[in-house]
């Protein structure tokens, strides 16, 4: 019995010992499969690379055409200008003067960002009275209103959340937000004017669309300030205007 279990467990040792040697040769194989994996990877991310190097060197020559290109035509345009006015001194006062024209009609159109004293009027929704009914919203109706007091009361420039007020502006409501220049608005709302602080004040405490958003419980709180930046208008104006003929 003993010579029995002898050869068993040496049957026994053997199978282990195979087992561990397949286990060490499946290892091996995997970790040299994953070296392979990784060094493909690595290769292909270096070939990738080269690839991103050389667009990079390709912008960067293009880019130095056109600062080159520009330069040169820069240099034509003063060289040129420089002519006129030594020249052709009335054509380049008219030139400036269209200039200055150009710049006053962007001036005036709101594609500038302008700065002054002025007035903010803070508005929001209604708190709740009850749990189950909401207070009332800011509707749409609302700032077009307010714009168009402020207008009529002087005012220069208006914007409504950052949006600049121009001759295309819109503004219209989208459920809980309002849309102004194409851009969704949610409140608080913030309407600046720019202009006499004291007249639009006046102008907006005695209007019709101040007394009702009181008596609606809506939060209204117009404040002066001395110095309000208005950036530009910064949307397309021809997209705007483009069935015009």
């Amino acid at each position: 019995m003993r010579k029995v279990d002898n050869k068993t467990s040496k049957k026994n040792s053997i199978v282990a010992m195979l087992i561990f040697v397949l286990l060490g040769v499946v290892v091996a194989l995997q970790f040299k499969s994953v070296s392979n994996t990784k060094k493909e990877q690595a290769k292909s991310a270096s070939a990738e690379i080269l690839q991103y190097e050389e667009k990079i060197k390709e912008l960067e020559k293009k880019i130095a055409n056109e600062r080159e290109s520009k330069e040169a035509l820069q240099s034509r345009y003063n060289s040129e200008m420089n002519y006129l006015y030594n020249n052709e001194k009335q054509f380049y006062e008219l030139y400036k003067k269209y200039e200055s024209d150009i710049a006053q009609y962007r001036f005036n159109a709101g594609l500038t960002t302008v700065s002054g004293t002025g007035i903010d009027i803070g508005l929001d929704d209604a708190p709740s009275r009850y749990d189950s009914v909401p207070g009332l919203l800011v509707h749409d109706i609302y700032l077009n209103e307010i714009v168009n007091t402020l207008r009529a009361a002087g005012a220069q420039a208006i914007a409504v959340n950052g949006e600049r007020i121009v001759s295309m502006s819109e503004t219209l409501c989208l459920g809980p937000s309002i849309r102004v220049n194409g851009t969704k608005l949610f409140a608080p709302y913030h309407i600046e004017a720019i202009g006499n602080p004291q007249e639009l004040l006046a102008a907006f405490k005695s209007s019709t669309i101040y007394a009702i958003m009181i008596r609606d419980n809506l939060i209204v709180d117009p404040v002066i300030k001395d110095n309000i930046i208005i950036k530009k208008y910064s949307k397309s104006y021809l997209s705007s205007v483009d069935l015009l003929k």
